[in-house]
Parts: C-alpha cells; structure tokens; sequence
C-alpha cells in the first residue's frame, strides 16, 4: 500500500511540529525557500521563548548567516539565544559529512546538553539537501533508515526535504522515508 505525505499550509505544519511529542521523527518535505524559512522562524521563536527548548538547525540551501538574519528579523533574539546555547546553527554538509563522531551520537550528547541546561528537550530541524546534492540517495535512505522511527532520548527531530530533492527519489525510496517518520508532512505554498 503507497503512502503519501499530509498535505499542509505553514500555519497547519507549525501547529503538527508545535504539538510533536518528546521522540518525534518526523519528515517535512517544502516547496520553496520562502515557505521553509516562514516555517523554521516561527517554529524556533516559539519553542524556544514559550517551550525552553534547545535548536539545532542545520541549512542547507541557505547559508548560517541567512539564517540568522531570516530569524532576527521575525523577532528571534539569536545572538544571545547562541550564546545561551538555546540555538545552534550549523551548516548541514559540516554536520553529516564532516563530523569526527557519527550524526546520531552528536544528536544524542547535544540532548543530554539540553537536559543539563535545563532545557525541555533538543528540537533538530536538519535539511538533508547535503545527501542529493552529492547524488547520495541511496546513502541518505540507508542514514534516515539507521535512525529510530521514534527517538528514546527527549528530542524531536524534523528531516526538512525540499520537494525538488524529494522528487528526485524512486517511488520505493519515498515509500521507505514515508514509512520510517513518525509523521510525513508536505508543505503547499501559502
């Protein structure tokens, strides 16, 4: 049986994210630039100020920067949400084809982090472009599949797919992805 993802405007995928349980795998596939930036500033301003929560973001077709002008100019105070170590921005080919430890051993000590810091719990919204810009599909199914369908530590984490990357998958590849995540979010344009 095909699976396909939940059709959802921002304002309908920021209330699914918000409402993510501690464990939450989920996978959020966007249309453009604009709709995942609207997406990724008011989810991060929200669970950051009302929530306690520690971010990590990993961009991939934007650069750190952009990301933390897009945040400050929707009221994100990120300089000081960095130094707190509430926010962590860093470039998604760094995190998951640079790291001396694997992604998931990293994910793991940045949530103990959080637990320490007195954080709720580590939101991750990591875009995975890094994997089909290198033209490893087959290596990013193989990493999402390596990861637990629910987290046991508290952390939730999105794997935002951008719907050209997505698209670029075999029907068995995106069935597999579907299937995996807790929840399979795909975002329309507003």
């Amino acid at each position: 049986m095909t699976q396909d993802p939940i059709n959802f405007h921002v304002t309908d995928a920021l209330s699914q994210i918000n409402q993510a349980e501690y464990g939450a795998h989920h996978i959020i596939i966007y249309p453009d630039l604009l709709t995942l930036r609207e997406l990724y500033s008011n989810y991060i301003k929200k669970q950051i100020e009302e929530n306690n929560e520690m971010i990590l973001i990993n961009p991939f077709y934007e650069t750190t920067d952009s990301v933390r002008q897009i945040l400050s100019k929707n009221g994100v105070n990120v300089s000081k949400y960095e130094k707190e170590k509430m926010l962590v921005i860093i470039d998604s080919l760094k995190v998951y084809f640079s790291q001396q430890q694997p992604n998931i051993l990293f994910v793991k000590s940045l949530a103990k982090y959080a637990k320490q810091m007195g954080k709720s719990c580590l939101s991750i919204l990591g875009d995975l472009g890094a994997y089909p810009h290198r033209s490893k599909y087959d290596n990013l199914v193989d990493y999402e599949l390596s990861l637990p369908s629910m987290y046991d530590v508290d952390m939730k984490g999105f794997c935002l797919y951008h719907q050209k990357d997505f698209d670029k998958f075999s029907d068995e590849q995106k069935q597999k992805l579907i299937k995996h995540h807790g929840k399979a979010l795909k975002i329309e344009r507003s």
